[in-house]
């Protein structure tokens, strides 16, 4: 048996950029329909070969086979029915279950109405029959390619991650608060995920009953996600918005597989113009998928110095990786104009500016954990009217204060 063959992602890159040309990866593919691919492939930039695997699926065991096709992440998997139908039948049905955003195609010299069901059965979404025709082989890539592209197009939600520099530094209680307030602002409503593994506290900030379902549940079964099976797993607060709240108890630790959180992320942004993710202070493999995929990334700290070194520190990390210069912000909780550290220091320390202020109100923060709703705070309140702006800048309405200056300035024409 020939040794599977891999593509390096330098080499993928040569004739295509990533999102314009669809990655294939065949499994068992005789050697003349894979010549035949390859002098396809030559004359078209929609896609290009990533891998050649050379066995299917042995078992459901196979971490191998599946880790290497979670590396790969192909867009199509082309799989070679005529070896062994019943082996090829459970490896398409193995991937689809794994890769939900993948594309099967069957290939195969027979043509029987019953093989072809079959295929389709275990998800398959083209049955190619040998030898393959140029044409219908470039109809179903574009179609694929169609497919693509119309769900770019659509993903327009925003993934908003607290993360907090340390416990204890009101991460929760922000996410909480800026995900209500942003509910009243946007015509998509927003989505509150705690990640939190177990005794999440936003449903308890929120005053939310206790619910049979938790983001990990949800996570679980990303081979069935739909907007259908969503609505079994939200929790809706008063003011609109979602909640996935977090395991309610100390259980067996939740663990969910990056590539599993990631879909999970993709899909909602379909369904929500924000989602907010409240994180664990832990930089682990769950949170980091998380800061991957967000739009914003939001370091809560307090103005003390346990919690800015923390800071600091995430900054020096995830500074490691390629990210833009504005997706991480910091945003300083419980600030005071005349606290013991002032704000030049503390950027001078963290090299970075302080993106947001946070008025430090305890018993505002005090009333709506208590009455479970963000929203019941004083309209006169600092903290309100800090909330608020925040809100109406991501919503990208004029914030409160830039109405107030707006309004001033036209009085002054005015006079």
């Amino acid at each position: 048996m020939e040794p599977d063959k891999l593509t390096r992602p330098s080499e993928r890159g040569r004739t295509a950029t990533a999102g314009d040309s669809l990655s294939i990866a065949t499994l068992c593919l005789d050697a003349e329909s894979a010549s035949q691919l390859k002098g396809f492939l030559d004359t078209t930039p929609l896609a290009q070969l990533a891998a050649e695997l050379q066995h299917y699926l042995a078992d459901e065991q196979d971490s191998v086979f599946v880790d290497r096709l979670k590396d790969l992440r192909p867009d199509i998997c082309i799989i070679d029915f005529d070896r062994d139908r019943e082996r090829a039948g459970q490896t398409a049905e193995r991937i689809h279950e794994t890769l939900a955003e993948t594309a099967i195609f069957a290939v195969s010299s027979k043509s029987l109405p019953d093989f072809i069901i079959r295929a389709m059965r275990c998800g398959c979404t083209e049955y190619l029959t040998k030898p393959v025709d140029r044409d219908g082989l470039l109809e179903a890539l574009a179609r694929v390619g169609g497919r693509k592209k119309d769900k770019r197009e659509h993903v327009v939600g925003k993934v908003l991650c607290f993360l907090p520099a340390k416990g204890g530094t009101g991460a929760t209680t922000l996410a909480a608060h800026l995900a209500a307030h942003l509910a009243q602002r946007v015509p998509q409503k927003a989505l509150l995920i705690d990640l939190h593994p177990d005794l999440g506290d936003a449903s308890i900030f929120l005053a939310l009953p206790k619910h049979q379902y938790h983001f990990y549940d949800l996570a679980e079964n990303t081979h069935r996600l739909d907007a259908e099976l969503l609505q079994g797993f939200v929790v809706r607060h008063r003011s609109g918005l979602d909640v996935l709240p977090a395991p309610d108890g100390v259980d067996t630790p939740r663990h969910v597989p990056v590539d599993a959180l990631q879909r999970v992320l993709e899909f909602l942004r379909l369904q929500y113009s924000f989602v907010v993710v409240d994180c664990p202070s832990a930089l682990d493999e769950q949170t980091m998928a998380v800061v991957d995929q967000a739009d914003q990334v939001y370091l809560i700290a307090t103005p003390e110095l346990p919690a800015l070194r923390s800071v600091a520190r995430h900054l020096e990390y995830l500074g490691r990786f390629d990210y833009p210069p504005d997706k991480l912000r910091v945003v300083i909780n419980r600030y005071a104009k005349s606290g013991a550290i002032p704000d030049a220091q503390i950027e001078k320390a963290i090299h970075k500016n302080i993106y947001w202020r946070i008025p430090n109100q305890y018993f505002d923060v005090m009333q709506s954990i208590n009455t479970g709703d963000p929203l019941s705070i004083s309209p006169r309140s600092e903290l309100m009217r800090s909330l608020s702006d925040w809100a109406e800048t991501l919503a990208g309405k004029p914030s409160q204060s830039a109405k107030k200056e707006e309004k001033g300035m036209f009085g002054f024409l005015s006079r």
